[in-house]
């Protein structure tokens, strides 16, 4: 009988010592863990977009595919020029990556790689400190949020970038896991400021669909500005694992070398090439789920009244409970009754935080009742 397949989290290992070769020790003491899938759990945690319209554009988009989308290496030209559409932005300025995930390795091996560095305005993504990590790449991170604050702050980012020689600097516009967002002026006033000390200002709009927020006009007139957007969120696609990188063309070619364009499948090609014609449906359902955060917001605080919600948000809410020890014991009762959501109170700027993710307004609406039961 054959041996089931484990990873190495799972076997206990946490060093090179069963490696007949030289490794990193700094890589094993990175904390990693596989996604692991539990059957009947309503994942309220990693922000896929879980609507019922979105789900039949999606599953309609999969009946279409062909075998050539599965057997044949995938090609870039179409697609690019549907996304020049959706974007307004020249195909020579998109790159395509495997995930927004391979978006970030990818600017940090190209870009903060060498001595460059990292300028994080936190909190944010958390594979911007992992992969610098991984490529022992230094990280200053500033601080975007103050304990219990409701609004994000640029001050001690503008700072940072004056006094420090050029860096790679990493802005998430809505906030993640916060859901706050910065304002355009603030985001004219950040790119000048990268621009004046000789940095390359990146910007993740991950959630930028649900609040109706795009950078991408920017970078016309921005040569040192990189906007980065995943479909996964906006488009339904997360198992898909398709996103882009939008640059000045010069930007884009220097990136290219690094052939992240060999990591996209055919099939994510033609997913979200046929999604892609869905704008408008697709458009409908971001501000039905939009109603859907705002009916989940005043149900949850109609039983939490002591609570707040940081908005705008994306296709999640992020709650202030006022009490450390809430997000635990919320986190443990939903997860009783197979809801599986994210604490935050580990996070800086977000002690008492805990993020819930959207699903149809029937399973809100469930959740919302569960969670009043928790004080």
């Amino acid at each position: 009988m054959t041996a089931p397949l484990t990873t190495p989290s799972a076997r206990g290992v946490a060093s090179g010592d069963g490696v007949p070769f030289p490794t990193r020790r700094d890589v094993w003491e990175l904390r990693w863990a596989p996604r692991w899938q539990r059957d009947g759990v309503l994942n309220l945690k990693s922000c896929e977009l879980r609507h019922p319209t979105a789900s039949r554009l999606v599953r309609a988009a999969a009946d279409r595919l062909t075998p050539d989308d599965l057997t044949c290496y995938p090609y870039q030209q179409a697609l690019l020029a549907d996304l020049r559409d959706h974007h307004g932005h020249e195909p020579s300025g998109i790159l395509l990556t495997a995930g927004s995930d391979s978006a970030v390795g990818l600017v940090v091996d190209a870009l903060a790689a060498g001595g460059a560095g990292l300028i994080l305005h936190e909190p944010t993504f958390e594979s911007w400190r992992y992969y610098a990590a991984l490529r022992a790449v230094p990280v200053v991170g500033c601080a975007a949020l103050d304990a219990g604050a409701a609004r994000l702050d640029v001050s001690r980012l503008h700072s940072t970038m004056a006094d420090h020689p050029p860096a790679v600097v990493v802005v998430t516009n809505p906030g993640s896991p916060s859901g706050l967002l910065l304002s355009p002026e603030q985001i004219a006033e950040t790119a000048e400021a990268a621009r004046r000390a000789g940095h390359l200002l990146v910007i993740d709009e991950c959630y930028g669909a649900f609040t109706g927020v795009t950078h991408v006009p920017l970078v016309a007139s921005a040569p040192h500005l990189l906007v980065v957007c995943s479909y996964s969120k906006t488009f339904g696609l997360a198992g898909a694992r398709v996103a882009s990188v939008l640059g000045s063309p010069a930007l884009v070619a220097y990136l290219s070398r690094f052939r992240p364009d060999s990591t996209v499948s055919a099939t994510a090609l033609a997913l979200l090439r046929a999604v892609l014609r869905e704008r408008d449906a697709f458009a409908e359902v971001w501000r039905d789920v939009r109603a859907i955060r705002s009916a989940f917001v005043r149900d949850v605080l109609a039983g939490h009244p002591g609570w707040s919600a940081l908005d705008p948000g994306g296709n999640y809410v992020t709650f202030r409970t006022g009490d450390r020890a809430v997000p635990g014991r919320m986190t443990r009762h939903l997860d009783d009754h197979d809801v599986r959501v994210r604490p935050l109170d580990g996070i800086p700027g977000l002690e008492g935080c805990l993020r819930v993710s959207l699903a149809d307004a029937p399973a809100m609406r469930r959740v919302a009742a569960l969670m009043r039961d928790v004080r």
